[in-house]
């Protein structure tokens, strides 16, 4: 997997690409929140269009940046959730856990509309 970072505003996104699995996978994406947070970006999406696959061990490391993300009181949006991966997550019921958006940029207008950017 590989992770691509880019920011529109306030608003850190995280592009993620190929297949989450594992502890390889979860560590890239720890660093890659960490960074943000270390930078205090604090409004969040996660870009999942070009996620292929992802297991429980990527499910459980998008959910530990979540928590971590909850407790510097920011949000974490997953965006382009689809094929397979989508499968997972509504499989999951994370749907029920995560605020899902069509896009990156209806994520984006979304912490616009609350005054995050």
């Amino acid at each position: 997997m590989t992770i691509y970072e880019e920011r529109r505003g306030s608003v850190g996104i995280l592009s993620l690409n190929g297949s989450f699995v594992g502890k390889p996978g979860a560590s890239l994406l720890e660093r890659a929140i960490f960074g943000l947070l270390k930078d205090d970006c604090t409004s969040i999406i996660l870009d999942l269009a070009e996620l292929k696959f992802i297991d429980s061990a990527g499910l459980g490391a998008i959910i530990a940046a979540m928590v971590s993300v909850g407790r510097r009181d920011g949000a974490l949006k997953l965006a382009a959730v689809r094929g397979d991966v989508q499968k997972t997550v509504t499989g999951m019921h994370l749907d029920q856990v995560f605020e899902l958006h069509d896009s990156v940029e209806q994520a984006v207008a979304s912490y616009i509309k609350k005054g995050k950017t």
